[in-house]
């Protein structure tokens, strides 16, 4: 799934025009042998309006997953603003005209570029970088070297703060990359989908236009809805990924 969630809008609704089209001719297909019994089968045959039991608990599984797409998505974007915020303040203090730190701007400069390059675009933060270590490591021997001088002791435990929340940041989107919404539920939201589907074919029985009609409807709404929901799945990879801004160093 994760490879199908880093595919750009056009080729991901492909993917899913073509799932539509199976599941159609699958619910089609089944509604014909059915029907061949629908004189056997009237008087044990749903109502129509037991459609509305199934289609439930595909809504609810389905909100269910938009509710994690969401809020993984709130949570890479919340964090990606902390980590630029993070870098910009220590950047702001190690400046010329603040406490002229080169070593720990080179860092910060060798830790954005790192980030960028690596582990947001290559490795789509699924992966800690090599790079980004050495940077990191390179700050906190220059904040160890600028707490041996005469800085006042709030200026350091300012920027101390700051690069632990640059650290806790970039740890939490590399949580986020590994372990975004769960397979399964997609599964379950497809499974619930062909269920649907069979089930308004079964409660159409010696109807062949209104289940053919209600099954096109269906099959529009509910993959129109998984495409959209999947453009957003992985908030670092396809169409709607969030990109690393970089601060200015």
């Amino acid at each position: 799934m994760s490879m199908l969630f880093s595919l750009q809008a056009w080729p991901l609704l492909l993917v899913f025009a073509l799932a539509a089209l199976c599941f159609f001719l699958i619910a089609i297909l089944f509604f014909n042998v059915v029907s061949r019994h629908a004189g056997h089968l009237e008087k044990i045959t749903p109502l129509p309006t037991f459609i509305g039991a199934i289609t439930t608990v595909w809504a609810l599984s389905l909100g269910f997953a938009a509710a994690d797409v969401w809020t993984v998505r709130a949570n890479a974007e919340r964090l990606a603003g902390a980590e630029r915020s993070s870098i910009s303040r220590l950047a702001g203090m190690s400046r010329s005209e603040a406490l002229d730190r080169p070593q720990l701007r080179q860092a910060l400069s060798l830790y954005a570029a790192a980030v960028s390059g690596d582990e947001w675009s290559r490795k789509r933060n699924m992966e800690a970088s090599p790079e980004v270590e050495r940077a990191i490591h390179q700050m906190r021997l220059a904040l160890i070297s600028l707490a041996g001088t005469d800085t006042p002791d709030a200026l350091v435990d300012k920027m101390m703060r700051d690069f632990d929340e640059l650290q806790d940041a970039r740890n939490e989107r590399l949580a986020i990359g590994r372990s975004t919404v769960s397979d399964y539920k997609w599964y379950l939201v497809l499974f619930l989908t062909m269920l649907s589907m069979l089930t308004i074919a079964t409660t159409h029985i010696g109807q062949p236009r209104a289940a053919r009609n209600a099954l096109v409807i269906f099959t529009f709404a509910s993959f129109m809805s998984l495409w959209i929901l999947a453009l957003h799945a992985n908030p670092y990879a396809g169409a709607a990924r969030v990109e690393f801004t970089q601060a200015r160093i």
